[in-house]
């Protein structure tokens, strides 16, 4: 995630196998997955440890640092990042219950912790007396505040309102925990399950949100045998580095394929997760969703996302210009006479205009700061689609005529072919 041109993020964590202080670690980490930030998720061996502790503040992890500035205890990075990307509330009546929701799973994560870990610090008989507690008394006692918080909330999709707090993305670092440590699994699993469905039903529905994260999910991209609209969207994936299936469906088979119901609005590009079953359709929305998502729409920086939106709508101009005499019902003479506009006023017009963006811009290697942005593959895709593939002699020029836009062009499918 960059705050800026030059600031990164990184979240530093103790890599230990099985141990339940991931609850905090990965709340923050689900939080800035959810929030769409890259970081660097560095995972300090405990042989390492030494070398790292002066580092910090307190001596201890997790720890955030951005830009140089380390900033250190879990409550106190969530409520910061909470208050900066939208997920603490606003009002002191909600922000109460988010806090005691967190509390609460504290509570029983760190009597769990005394309970059923062999690092506790109890001697046997203690720890056979804290399960039984944890099992008979808090347990209950506890999971049961939370379900009823769950039971009494406006929208029963999230703990606190109707959409992600902090509270949320802690109660999935607790639930992870359950999922992935056998002692915690055995103790909570079935009991929330059978005797607290409701908080049950919300945990899976939420840990689904991040099935991407924890590469879960089997991405596919359905799209035409061609480059078009789909070909930005494979571009952005590659370049991501995120494995997907390439789908590519015959134009002769597609009458066929869009009854099948597969398909939102009977329209391609999709993208689908499964077996999420989450479907994305419309091309500039598969676009926001995924770019925000990861890091290429600067979504934070208005004069930033300003110059990526309008590379973005420049190629969509030239597109729907273009599908006015390539493919509409006009007469064919209509047809002629746009062509020749076309190509006479739009192009040229366009075309000069984005030569000239790309040598304003400071790195000639991106068109919108230094490094990729949806704006790249929206000029990618198309451009290979529209300049490049196509079969109109008048396109044959562009290349040498706008040098500038070519040299990046070719570098860049350079650079993601590898």
């Amino acid at each position: 995630f960059f705050f800026n041109d030059t600031a990164t993020t990184e979240i530093y964590t103790r890599s230990i196998v099985g141990s339940v202080r991931c609850v905090q670690e990965t709340a923050i980490r689900l939080l800035l997955f959810h929030a769409g930030l890259k970081f660097e998720d560095v995972r300090i061996k405990r042989e390492d440890w030494p070398k790292y502790k002066d580092k910090f503040e307190l001596k201890q992890v997790p720890a955030l640092e951005i830009d140089g500035k380390i900033l250190t205890q879990s409550y106190a990075i969530l409520e910061y990042l909470g208050s900066k990307y939208g997920y603490l509330p606003k009002t002191y009546d909600k922000l109460y219950k988010v806090i005691f929701v967190m509390n609460t799973a504290e509570d029983i994560y760190r009597k769990a912790y005394m309970a059923l870990m062999p690092s506790s610090p109890l001697d046997a008989k203690a720890k056979d007396e804290a399960k039984k507690n944890i099992l008979e008394v808090d347990g209950p006692l506890h999971l049961g505040a939370l379900f009823k918080k769950l039971s009494e909330n406006e929208s029963q999709k999230f703990i606190v309102g109707h959409k992600y707090t902090i509270a949320d993305f802690y109660l999935l670092g607790f639930w992870a925990t359950v999922l992935q440590n056998p002692d915690f699994n055995a103790t909570f699993y079935e009991v929330i399950k059978t005797k607290m469905p409701g908080l049950f039903t919300y945990l899976d529905e939420r840990m689904k949100d991040f099935n991407p994260y924890y590469k879960k999910c089997a991405t596919k991209l359905y799209y035409f045998d061609a480059a078009g609209h789909g070909e930005m969207i494979r571009l952005m994936l590659k370049a991501m580095k995120f494995p997907f299936e390439d789908i590519r469906i015959k134009i002769e088979d597609w009458p066929k394929e869009k009854e099948t119901g597969k398909f939102i609005l009977k329209e391609l590009p999709v993208v689908a997760c499964e077996p999420c079953g989450v479907k994305f359709a419309q091309t500039d929305a598969i676009m926001h969703r995924i770019g925000g998502r990861y890091g290429y729409l600067p979504i934070n920086k208005p004069e930033k996302l300003y110059k990526v939106v309008w590379w973005c709508n420049t190629w969509k101009d030239l597109i729907v210009n273009y599908m006015g005499f390539a493919h509409s019902s006009y007469s064919e003479e209509k047809k002629k006479e746009f062509r020749i506009y076309y190509f006479t006023k739009i192009v040229p017009s366009l075309f000069e205009a984005m030569e000239s963006k790309i040598m304003m811009n400071k790195c000639s290697d991106y068109l919108v700061g230094k490094s990729y942005t949806v704006a790249d593959f929206y000029f990618l895709g198309l451009y290979k689609a529209l300049v490049l593939s196509s079969n109109l002699e008048e396109y044959n020029a562009i290349p040498e005529k706008y040098p500038a836009l070519n040299a990046y062009y070719k570098k860049q499918m350079g650079l993601l072919s590898q």
